[in-house]
């Protein structure tokens, strides 16, 4: 990694440099959490940002300060470690006594301290830590805009059709389990890590903030705004190893893709959405994955499931080709928050 162009995060308003790369890895392998002391506690120069904060503190007795908050209890294992050795840590390092409910159980995280800095040091130190534990987690839900509707489907079918009769009948790998459900068609804007209810919930609420301040005023300006599909591509470099097919969104203007920008900075800006190099904005119609045949318990293998994608895109380059997945367009008015796997739709804004 560049140490001139660290990976950032955001948490709390804050920018902060992650300077170690951090690898998506299976939750039972995440290592303890540890980072160098790098607060001086006793600078009197960054007093005023220290009060300067959104975070509560209550006076507790008379000596000392405490502030609560609510975390999913998914992240508990990594907050307290291996024998209580990060809480301990933590608490050590930042002066504070840290509370944390016992595994399995739900509740709040209580901080105390003897003044402000001592407590917001630490909360800020569990948040990068939450952050960095959010990055290694599975995805468990997305946004979308769906595009199960008559004609999307129908072209969606004659082209399964012809990969499975004619271009992709004798290509490694293609079979029926690797297509889409046509019913779950559609555009996925952003990946989420949703860990309890509450979270769950503001998703949704964010979704309807979306919907009122950005996507109506955006139809009210421009009228119906047009979904322009044409042509398939693949992940990949390589098509004799390919993952995934889809279909490529070709934009008359830009209108769509500054709709799905300003959607994704909102569930960035409070913390639903992680920005990386593992998501990107690029709309796309997935046709064809190689997910969709792996049940629950592959999914966190390592084993990689390609297939020969050579012959499918000869075929939609040939000019003289009738059934392919051609020229489409449709008129966004839904979106979606849906549950990743299952494909059951928690919430539709239309």
């Amino acid at each position: 990694m560049d140490i001139l162009k660290p990976e950032l995060i955001w948490v709390d308003g804050r920018c902060y440099r992650v300077l170690e790369n951090i690898e998506r890895t299976d939750a039972r392998d995440i290592p303890p959490y540890f980072e160098d002391n790098n607060y001086n506690l006793d600078d009197k120069d960054s007093e005023d940002e220290y009060y300067d904060t959104d975070i509560e503190i209550v006076p507790y007795g008379s000596t000392r300060f405490k502030h609560t908050f609510r975390a999913p209890k998914a992240f508990f294992p990594y907050i307290i470690g291996a024998k209580h050795a990060v809480r301990k840590r933590l608490e050590s390092e930042t002066g504070t006594l840290i509370q944390i409910p016992k595994l399995g159980q739900d509740g709040d995280i209580v901080i105390i301290g003897s003044d402000h800095k001592r407590i917001i040091t630490a909360r800020r130190r569990i948040n990068l830590l939450m952050e960095a534990t959010r990055k290694k987690l599975e995805f468990t839900h997305f946004l979308s805009i769906p595009l199960n509707e008559g004609h999307i489907i129908m072209k969606f079918n004659m082209f399964k059709n012809e990969v499975l009769t004619n271009s992709g009948k004798k290509s490694r790998g293609v079979d029926e389990t690797i297509f889409q459900t046509p019913s779950k068609l559609h555009l996925t804007i952003g990946l989420m890590t949703l860990l309890d209810e509450t979270e769950r919930n503001k998703a949704i609420e964010a979704l309807n903030y979306c919907n009122e301040h950005i996507v109506r005023p955006a139809i009210e300006k421009y009228g119906q705004i047009p979904i322009h599909l044409q042509g398939i591509d693949i992940m990949q470099d390589d098509p004799s190893e390919a993952k995934v097919i889809y279909a490529k969104i070709v934009n008359k203007t830009e209108v769509l893709q500054k709709i799905v920008d300003e959607i994704v900075d909102y569930y960035v800006k409070i913390g639903l959405i992680i920005k990386s190099k593992r998501q990107s904005n690029k709309l796309h119609l997935t046709l064809m994955n190689t997910t969709f045949q792996i049940n629950e318990e592959e999914r966190n293998s390592k084993n990689i499931i390609t297939f020969d994608a050579r012959e499918i895109l000869k075929m939609n380059l040939c000019n003289n080709l009738k059934i392919r997945f051609s020229y489409i367009s449709y008129s966004l008015d839904v979106f979606a928050y849906q549950c990743k796997y299952s494909g059951l739709k928690f919430y539709i804004i239309s």
